[in-house]
Parts: C-alpha cells; sequence; structure tokens
C-alpha cells in the first residue's frame, strides 16, 4: 500500500468524485480510478459505491479513510518538522474551531496567516467541544480552539481568555437589564446540544434548569430565528455584536455577575510539536486576546463591583 495511493484515496473521499478528484490532483481519471481498484484488490473489499455523480464510501472506505489521513498527516508532520526553520515555518496545519467562534476569528486569523506565515498552509475544520477532543486524540486535526479547558488526560489545554454568554431576544423583546435567575428558568429557548451541555456546566452551581424549547444545531438559523422573534437563545456575546449593533438583536446579560465560558488552545498530549503547528498556536493566542473586549458585554455600573468575583 503506497502513501500516494492512499492520498489518492483521500482525496476522492474527500470530493465525493473520481472525476473531481483527478481534475484536482491533475492526474488521468483511468489512471486515478486504477489506484483505486489496486486497493480494492489489496484489502479483497469495495471502499467505494457508485452514486449519482459521483462516489460515496463503504463502510471498509470509512475505516480506511480514518486510517489513512493519521498516517497521511503523520508522515506529513514528519517532512515539515524536517524542512521547518524558525524564521519560515512552512507545512500544512489544521485547526478546529467550535461554530459560535468560526465566524469571529477565522477570516482574520487567515489574513494574519499570509501576512506573519505565508509558506503555511492553514486548513480550518468546525466541530463542537466533543467531536474536536476527538479529533485531537485522532491527530485528525493539529491543534484546537476549544470553547473549555478539556478534561481529557489526552489532551493539554491552555488558557487563553474568557467569553461572555447572552441572552439574545428580538429587539423591544424584554425589557432592558439583567435577566435574573428566576427569569432563566422560565425563558423558552432555542439551542443546540453543544450550547446546552455548556450552559448546563456553567450553570450547574447557580441550580438553573434551562427551558428549552426548539433543539437546533445550526448557530446561524438560530439567529435568524431570533431575529423574526421565534424565541430567544443563548450565545457567545462576539458572535451577535454585529446584529446587536445593527439594531437587529438584543444581547441581555444573565444574572447580575453575568456567566462566562473559557476558550483554551488544545492539543494532544502524545503529538510532537512542530515550528509550524506552535505558529499557527501564537497567532490564534495573539488574535484571541485582541478581540477579548468585543467577546466580553459592556459591564453595567451597578455590576462592575462583583465581576471580578465571578471571574474566578
Amino acid at each position: 500500500m503506497e502513501l500516494r495511493s492512499l492520498s489518492y484515496f483521500v482525496r476522492i473521499a474527500e470530493l465525493g468524485s473520481i472525476t473531481r478528484a483527478a481534475a484536482h490532483l491533475r492526474v488521468a481519471q483511468p489512471a486515478l480510478t486504477r489506484q483505486v481498484q489496486r486497493l480494492e484488490e489489496e484489502l479483497g473489499t469495495p471502499l467505494f459505491a457508485r452514486i449519482n455523480r459521483g462516489v460515496r464510501l463503504t463502510e471498509a472506505g470509512q475505516r480506511l479513510l480514518d486510517g489513512a489521513t493519521r498516517i497521511l498527516r503523520d508522515v506529513e508532520r514528519t517532512s515539515d518538522e524536517i524542512r521547518a526553520h524558525d524564521a519560515f515555518p512552512s507545512g500544512r496545519i489544521i485547526l478546529g474551531i467550535t461554530p459560535t467562534l468560526c465566524p469571529v476569528l477565522a477570516p482574520e486569523l487567515f489574513a494574519r496567516m499570509r501576512q506573519q506565515f505565508p509558506k503555511i498552509e492553514l486548513k480550518i475544520v468546525h466541530a463542537g467541544m466533543v467531536r474536536l477532543e476527538e479529533m485531537l486524540i485522532d491527530g485528525r486535526i493539529d491543534l484546537a480552539l476549544l470553547s473549555e479547558l478539556s478534561r481529557s488526560r489526552l489532551i493539554v489545554s491552555t488558557r487563553l481568555a474568557e467569553e461572555e454568554m447572552v441572552l439574545v431576544t428580538k429587539p423591544g423583546a424584554r425589557a432592558p437589564g439583567i435577566v435574573t435567575a428566576a427569569e432563566l428558568r422560565r425563558t423558552s429557548l432555542i439551542l443546540g446540544d453543544g450550547l446546552r451541555a455548556a450552559m448546563d456546566a456553567l450553570l450547574a452551581g447557580l441550580g438553573i434548569e434551562l427551558k428549552v424549547e426548539i433543539e437546533l444545531n445550526d448557530h446561524e438559523t438560530i439567529r435568524r430565528m431570533v431575529q423574526e422573534g421565534v424565541g430567544a437563545s443563548i450565545l457567545p456575546h462576539a458572535s451577535v455584536a454585529g446584529e446587536c449593533a445593527r439594531g437587529l438583536a438584543e444581547a441581555h446579560r444573565l444574572t447580575a455577575t453575568g456567566i462566562y465560558r473559557t476558550l483554551a488552545l488544545g492539543v494532544a498530549a502524545n503529538r510532537t510539536s512542530s515550528v509550524a503547528r506552535e505558529a499557527v498556536a501564537q497567532a490564534v493566542t495573539k488574535l484571541v486576546q485582541d478581540h477579548g473586549p468585543a467577546m466580553r458585554k459592556s459591564v453595567p455600573r451597578s455590576g462592575r463591583g462583583r465581576e471580578a468575583k465571578r471571574r474566578g
């Protein structure tokens, strides 16, 4: 089993089409098809099933994809480490990031990487906290911006900042002011699995059980539904700051002292670092620090005296 064959196989799986993969790889389609056939003959099982306008992985193909991705990433990391120089880090780095943080940070991160580390090829994937931890451990991503410190012994996570969680409503849906614990308990919410689990953990010590009326795992749709008055939601302040500034939504502080989640940078404990990975980690850390003020709501005067206590 050759690395080139595995690389071709992975690209076909990613694009869902031998034709598109051939064009992307600049390899003749018949040659690419033969590579797949050789892999299938060697393994004694079909790896792809043909569908309309493309192919999909069989169960065996999915298992090979998981293993091939790890193998190719390890080979790529090793090559990057050999070629890398401190002054000009190079290589391909995959960063995982949560869906609420991705639109806030990704555009500027790409701009900074192009300027500061032009030889690094950055790829970003977004997923929930649990999925990101799995991908770190499996080696499918190099590092991740997590929405809380990891509890896994297989992951080393470093605290970067705190981000305020706020109740988001349609403008005028409630009177301005702090959302009390009693109000929060009776407010019907639109929440996804990831944010619901995170909020349950943050509110556990306060004895607040959320009333989730609609479960939806798409943050863009949640924001649209809130703007149209379908319901309220709890989201990071930075992810809705733009809509609030334009008068499309309103953000309200949760409890007098605010509710904050921790942002952390995570890496697999058993993975060797590289110059390129450290460069990306450095860029992400600086970006989060620069965005720090935007990630926290303006604290009302009445709440300033107790805010520091809540942060601890």
